[in-house]
């Protein structure tokens, strides 16, 4: 067997998209429950603040343990939709072009197209959506919020019929919304649900962003594939809009987060608290990265692009986690 292959049909590279989002949701969640546990010094101690300590303890005491099953949910999901795409778009011949090294090629490896049996391919996702499963059972069990259950149930069928099934919706220009929702909504406030029972306004803000920034690493990928795909019959979003529009785009996506960051760096340094300065350090530091992507894919070197996509997702992960636990 080889692994080095198997390795590469894993997508290393977009790993982030998953951990991120929920480390995230769960710093805005930490923020949350520290906030719900500021009482009044008065005695006799309120009754609703009570009740909020009792629920900070009981959420605190569990809290490592949900977060870890968030985190392996969103890890080994992610895995299991890498390999089903693989399965699906090597039958189908769209990754008719990926046998040859990525060096030499300029795009990466994919399993099916490089000889691996399809059935061994489509039993690596099922095996790796079976344990997202039972993450995901333990979230729902181990937070008691059970209406996470259908949400990662629809999050399991989006992810096959991304790209399986007669009519995926990946081949229709809808893997973006796809992306956004299910990598940036229900990851990050689905996390802080089940952390803390409730999703808040920061929470929405991370949700906004990690979506947005997961979004810029689907979009690199179809802008570097734009050609291949649209001979292939794959009607990514960036073969309906054509090359350029489809930049446009990725620019204007880019834009949102970059705005965020810039006001909450500039809020930090207008708190001029000392304790705030990481967050405006790391906000600088992600702009760094955003700036980066939009030169690479405007100079097309798609290569290039994706690893630093990957380092703007997780640059304004950790960004956002400092605001959320520096700012209590």
């Amino acid at each position: 067997m080889n692994w080095k292959l198997w390795i590469k049909g894993l997508r290393p590279k977009t790993l982030p998209a998953s951990v991120a989002p929920v480390l995230v949701g769960a710093a805005s969640a930490w923020r949350g429950l520290r906030q719900s546990t500021v009482c009044p010094d008065i005695y006799p101690v309120p009754r609703s603040c009570i009740t909020a300590l009792n629920i900070y303890h009981d959420a605190v005491s569990c809290f490592a343990a949900v977060l870890l099953a968030c985190a392996m949910l969103a890890l080994f999901l992610q895995i299991a939709v890498n390999f089903a795409n693989d399965y699906s778009d090597g039958i189908r011949g769209t990754d008719a072009s990926r046998s040859i090294d990525e060096a030499k090629g300029g795009k990466p490896e994919r399993l099916v197209a490089s000889g691996v049996r399809p059935v061994n391919v489509l039993a690596a996702a099922g095996v790796n959506a079976a344990i997202a499963c039972i993450f995901g059972m333990g979230v729902v069990l181990l937070s008691e919020q059970y209406l996470l259950l259908p949400v990662g149930a629809a999050c399991l069928f989006a992810a096959w019929f991304y790209t399986g099934g007669k009519h995926p919706y990946g081949y229709m220009g809808l893997g973006e919304l796809f992306v956004f929702l299910c990598f940036g909504c229900v990851a990050t406030l689905g996390t802080q649900y089940a952390l803390a029972g409730r999703v808040d306004l920061f929470g929405g803000i991370g949700a906004l962003c990690t979506g947005l920034l997961s979004c810029v690493m689907l979009m690199v990928n179809n802008l570097r594939d734009v050609q291949d795909d649209a001979a292939s019959g794959k009607r990514t979003l960036a073969v309906r809009l054509g090359r350029r529009r489809a930049e446009m785009l990725l620019f204007a996506v880019l834009a949102v987060p970059a705005m965020i960051l810039l006001i909450a760096g500039l809020l930090a340094l207008y708190a001029n608290a000392a304790r705030l300065w990481p967050v405006a350090l790391l906000s600088v530091w992600c702009l760094r990265f955003l700036w980066s992507v939009a030169v690479a894919v405007r100079e097309r070197r798609f290569a290039a692009a994706l690893p630093l996509s990957s380092m703007a997702l997780l640059t304004y992960g950790a960004a956002h986690i400092a605001a959320m636990l520096l700012s209590v």
